[in-house]
């Protein structure tokens, strides 16, 4: 696995296959083409008001050719419209900056920025901005999307129209606020997959600006 990809792995706080649905919860409407832009336009119009977004998170990678699962918790600061912080705790021990330079990590020994000249990291860092707090319809250039809504949170679940990407999909769901996070999975390759659940999500939090660059 090359570097690019973990971290985009890492970050994506998106993207899979659909979340199991409660056994207790009612039959949810399947939303695609025109019958998901409604619920688009909620969402994007829930996120005018969203300066930034702080939450705790805790992450499972799973990496079925090696049968490896690999725990972490971290915390995300988000800062609109297109600064994120990602940090993974000791024992990890990395953090991550996005913004309109690039992608920066540092970790206990290096630290590197990938500009964001290069194709690949320009596509991730916009998908990235859409799924936290950005407009999810301009994910539809790269993915077919699919939506449901239920009382308590709405689904949206993408899969790449390339199918050599390394991003094959993504689920994120989001609570009836149409803004926090619960929680999203990854698809990497045809097996390999990252699992992401949200707390203590609070929007509009302050953050001190200086954390927010690498």
């Amino acid at each position: 696995m090359t570097r690019r990809r973990w971290l985009f792995g890492a970050l994506a706080l998106t993207v899979l296959v659909p979340a199991a649905a409660r056994a207790d919860e009612p039959a949810r409407e399947r939303l695609e083409g025109e019958k998901l832009d409604p619920l688009l336009a909620e969402i994007a119009n829930a996120r005018k008001s969203l300066k930034s977004l702080r939450a705790n998170f805790t992450q499972e990678r799973k990496m079925v050719l090696l049968a490896t699962s690999v725990k972490s918790t971290g915390q995300l600061a988000f800062v609109a419209p297109d600064r994120l912080r990602w940090e993974l705790f000791a024992p990890d021990d990395v953090i991550y900056w996005v913004g309109p330079e690039g992608l920066s990590y540092r970790t206990r020994s290096s630290k590197a920025t990938l500009p964001s000249a290069g194709a690949n990291v320009a596509k991730g860092l916009a998908d990235l901005r859409a799924l936290l707090g950005g407009d999810l319809g301009t994910l539809r250039e790269r993915y077919v999307l699919v939506g449901s809504k239920g009382p308590n949170d709405v689904e949206i679940v993408g899969t790449a129209k390339d199918p050599t990407a390394a991003v094959r999909g993504f689920t994120l769901v989001l609570d009836k606020s149409l803004v926090v996070p619960v929680r999203a999975r990854l698809l990497e390759g045809k097996t390999d997959t990252v699992d992401i659940a949200f707390s203590n999500a609070t929007p509009n939090a302050p953050i001190d600006p200086k954390i927010m660059r690498p």
